[in-house]
């Protein structure tokens, strides 16, 4: 499935595919784990950056940190407070392991003050999935032209959209 976004993005092959795929948590992380310390032997990286909140960023972190090669987290600090999430361990974890967290929003840099992290290491950058939409938008003028039955005669402005894809958010509306 990724090579679809590489295509779809622009952007150049990774030099190496972990290939990964899936499985359970423990699975994913494990396996991810393992070709993370594999590369990091190879390639010697004196900083490790990870992005978000999934299993590989779990993976790539506590490999790092267990490694001793410095660690940063690009959206860091944000929380669901939700502990049967297994994204909020991932987040949890990940920040307390990073050396530098980057964080998308004031709100975010203020948890990891509440949760004693240091603020030398915190830096406010502000929402990079925001900036990767504005970034592509001169790229793909055939987004300006989408038309969606239903939507015609809407005023700019006037209207949200909205995804819904985690299954605690969306079980009660099936």
């Amino acid at each position: 499935m990724s090579g679809v976004f590489f295509k779809d993005l622009n952007i150049n092959q990774p030099d190496e595919h972990l290939d990964i795929g899936s499985g359970t948590h423990a699975e994913q992380t494990s396996a991810a784990m393992v070709g993370c310390e594999r590369m990091f032997k190879k390639y010697e990286p004196d900083l490790v950056v990870v992005v978000g909140d999934v299993n590989s960023t779990l993976a790539a972190a506590v490999t790092a940190a267990k490694m001793k090669i410095k660690l940063a987290h690009v959206e860091s600090g944000l929380r669901s407070y939700d502990r049967s999430m297994p994204e909020e361990h991932n987040r949890v974890v990940t920040d307390h392991l990073s050396d530098i967290l980057f964080t998308p929003s004031e709100d975010a840099s203020s948890n990891l003050h509440r949760e004693g992290i240091s603020k030398h290491r915190i830096h406010f950058v502000g929402n990079v999935m925001i900036d990767s939409l504005i970034n592509q938008l001169p790229h793909r003028p055939q987004l300006k032209q989408i038309k969606i039955a239903g939507l015609s005669g809407l005023k700019n402005g006037h209207y949200a959209l909205l995804t819904l894809h985690r299954p605690s958010n969306v079980e009660i509306l099936v």
